[in-house]
């Protein structure tokens, strides 16, 4: 240390400009396309087109729906090191491709299953999560043919980055609790939404923050999640909680389980959004996450155009 002291600044500053700027290491990428020579096995039930402009590389390949058969096209890749990875995929989207493609990320505690909607979102990376992967070159990430909806489905390419921190957002639901569509309903009469799942079904914090534990006769058991942008984020009608009142929480984190609790005719979940005494419309911000991509601000959401427009009788949630 004594040495380098005495060092002159144009001895140091030269120094830096030989050994270059100081910045983290980037996170390791692998990104496998279905033409990758040894990384993509598929039965000849699977075809090969260019047909799309969306595709990524030269072609992609696909497949009609068999529910005798999974029939798995899969991507090979080879993890360095075990630990948590975002899985994207991407695909060319058509009309009359499939709504429910089931595809399936083998991590390091069993096969997890996510049904992608092929007809939407195409031609751009599309998250799956991020998922705990061990170490070793093997079939990472598939596409399977069983599934019940009409249209090909596709396989393209996969790409598999290395994550080191928490996720920034999360949905509210797991992904395979309910299809895409879901998440653009209208409410009530007020901004906010309804999500048709049955009780048991876990909910998570979409983003970190502060809980603060709701027990009334509307809402019934639920939490507000004081982001760490200041919104408000309520959940309603669960069946039990999963964290205590004051807890601090992460995105993605388990914070209670759906039910049917308070002013409730049937198991759901009751999500909304607001800023301050302002409801905001919580779709677009949940189609965001659904597609996996960052959400809009909890500021920026619009305040009307997501009720239906005739009032009911439906009490309102009070903002707590």
């Amino acid at each position: 240390m004594k040495i380098i002291t005495r060092l002159s600044a144009t001895v140091v500053a030269a120094c830096l400009a030989l050994l270059g700027p100081v910045t983290p290491a980037a996170a390791a990428t692998i990104t496998v396309d279905n033409a990758t020579a040894g990384q993509f096995i598929a039965s000849a039930g699977w075809g090969t087109s260019a047909w799309s402009a969306q595709r990524y590389g030269a072609d992609y390949r696909f497949a009609t729906p068999d529910t005798t058969a999974s029939d798995v096209a899969w991507f090979k890749a080879s993890i360095p090191a075990a630990g948590p990875h975002l899985v994207e995929i991407w695909y060319p989207a058509d009309p009359g491709y499939n709504s429910a493609a089931p595809f399936m990320v083998a991590t390091a505690d069993g096969t997890r299953s996510v049904l992608v909607d092929q007809r939407a979102n195409g031609g751009r990376w599309v998250s799956l999560g991020t998922f705990t992967l061990a170490a070793g070159d093997y079939n990472v990430v598939g596409v399977s043919r069983w599934t019940s909806q009409p249209g090909y489905v596709v396989a393209d390419a996969v790409r598999i980055t290395t994550s080191t921190g928490t996720p920034s957002f999360s949905l509210p639901l797991p992904r395979t609790a309910l299809p895409r569509s879901e998440y653009d309903d209208p409410h009530h009469d007020y901004p906010a939404i309804d999500l048709p799942v049955g009780t048991g079904t876990p909910a998570y914090a979409v983003r970190a923050g502060t809980v603060t534990v709701i027990d009334d006769s509307l809402c019934g058991r639920g939490i507000n999640l004081t982001g760490t942008d200041g919104a408000i984020y309520t959940y309603c009608h669960f069946s039990s909680w999963s964290v205590s009142n004051g807890a601090s929480v992460g995105a993605g984190q388990q914070i209670g389980l759906t039910g049917n609790t308070g002013n409730s005719t049937g198991p759901h979940l009751h999500f909304g959004i607001r800023t301050g005494s302002t409801r905001r419309c919580p779709q677009n911000f949940l189609l965001a996450l659904y597609d996996g991509v960052t959400p809009p601000a909890a500021s920026s959401l619009p305040t009307t155009g997501c009720s239906y427009a005739t009032r009911s009788a439906e009490p309102v949630i009070p903002l707590g």
